[in-house]
């Protein structure tokens, strides 16, 4: 099939609203977690703020759970509505998070970032909603459109990234004698860098994007050009080849078998691989990092936010990847899982302190790490998808165990028992 063959049944224009539609699934979470680097030098919570952001991703799993309960008991869903809401909710919260993003409120005697998690929260419903509505709303169009759709919340980590790569941090803290002429006691200060382009400049970057991904998802329903794309009016049943309401057997009438033993097998490995990437390693990644530098920071967080969604594009090319490969690369996580857990918990002193090869460890661990969990998710998923059963919503369901029980785990060992000190380099 020639090139022009190839796009001759397609429209392109769909195919860029269909993406830019993906984009706004979790760009504002995303974006939020790429200045880390940048927001935990000033935030109230400091270091401790990625195990707070952790948390609320995990309550925001109420918006799927709501949603689940409106699709079940509505008479008839409105779909397009609820996305117009909470893309334009996204956007909002974006928006307004560039000029009150360092607001704190006193509860309990704690000052807290009130404004950036509160609003951090509306758009990680946003993303966490996106995974029962998004994805199933692309099957209104013909399915060529999905996989752009695909490409495009991939992107919603990977654009974050590409910009916070370029904003920078400005270099490492450096230490400030601003002892007064007629005091005896010497007084120093630490001086943070400016980045290129401030935080603020870059939630307005986040906001516009997003306006850009909520107005795509209106021509994608109103116009005439998109609608003829589509196989079925939106809101109408359709007969899917997935019997849902079978029960989780490993044996089914269309020919896919797995044994019982490797179905349960991959599906604690998700859970696993879920707990590390989604919640424990980012809830410590400030304290194994910020030790090497802020320049160390800012480089595992960008560069590993790229390397997930550059992995699980791997999937789309290897179509049955081996399990036992899987298996090998599983070990190989939970070994620089407990290499980068061991440098957080020696914070604020850990091994290669202030030497080039102890900082480049920690990178190359935190890329290494973060690309070998997406690639393992994507196997695992690739290996689930044939099946008519119930394989992928048991896929789903061992994410989610796996990420609430690593995000309530470090949120106990960060916030409670202050198993992980922070460094300040002028001490």
């Amino acid at each position: 099939m020639t090139l022009t063959q190839r796009f001759s049944n397609r429209r392109l224009l769909v195919d860029g609203l269909a993406l830019m539609f993906g984009v706004g699934a979790w760009m504002g979470v995303n974006g939020i977690y790429v200045q880390l680097p940048l927001l935990v030098n000033t935030a109230p919570e400091g270091w401790s703020l990625p195990a707070y952001m952790v948390m609320l991703v995990q309550v925001a799993n109420l918006g799927p759970v709501l949603y689940s309960l409106y699709a079940k008991y509505a008479a008839a869903p409105q779909d397009s509505l609820i996305i117009y809401t909470l893309l334009g909710a996204s956007t909002i919260a974006t928006f307004t998070l560039a000029f009150i993003y360092q607001k704190t409120s006193m509860i309990f005697n704690a000052e807290y970032s009130t404004a950036l998690l509160g609003l951090m929260f509306v758009t990680a419903v946003v993303g966490c909603t996106s995974s029962v509505l998004f994805m199933p709303f692309m099957r209104n169009y013909r399915e060529i459109y999905l996989v752009s759709y695909l490409v495009g919340e991939g992107l919603s980590g990977f654009l974050p990234s590409v910009v916070a790569l370029i904003q920078g941090v400005g270099g490492n803290p450096e230490c400030i004698n601003s002892t007064s002429p007629d005091s005896d006691v010497i007084e120093i200060t630490t001086y943070y860098p400016e980045p290129r382009f401030s935080t603020q400049a870059f939630f307005i970057f986040l906001s516009i994007v997003l306006f850009m991904s909520f107005t795509s998802f209106i021509a994608l329903t109103k116009t005439s050009m998109a609608r003829r794309e589509l196989v079925k009016p939106p809101g109408s049943t359709e007969t899917l080849p997935t019997d849902t309401s079978a029960l989780p057997t490993y044996k089914t009438s269309s020919g896919w078998t797995m044994a019982m033993r490797t179905y349960v097998y991959l599906l604690i490995m998700m859970s696993i691989v879920s707990c590390l990437g989604n919640a424990a390693l980012a809830s410590i990644q400030s304290y194994s990092c910020l030790p090497y530098g802020n320049v160390v920071y800012h480089l595992t967080v960008t560069l590993g936010s790229m390397a997930g969604p550059l992995a699980m594009c791997l999937g789309f090319v290897i179509k049955n990847p081996k399990i036992h490969v899987l298996s090998w690369l599983t070990v190989l996580i939970l070994a620089l899982s407990a290499y980068l857990f061991y440098l957080a918990l020696q914070s604020p002193s850990p091994p290669f302190q202030n030497t080039w090869y102890g900082e480049f460890l920690v990178v190359i661990s935190w890329i290494l790490v973060n690309g070998l969990i997406g690639f393992v998710k994507m196997g695992i998923t690739t290996l689930f998808r044939p099946d008519p059963g119930r394989g992928l919503f048991y896929t789903g369901v061992a994410t989610q165990i796996g990420s609430v029980c690593g995000a309530i785990t470090t949120f106990v060992m960060v916030n409670i028992l202050n198993m992980f000190q922070s460094y300040s380099p002028c001490v």
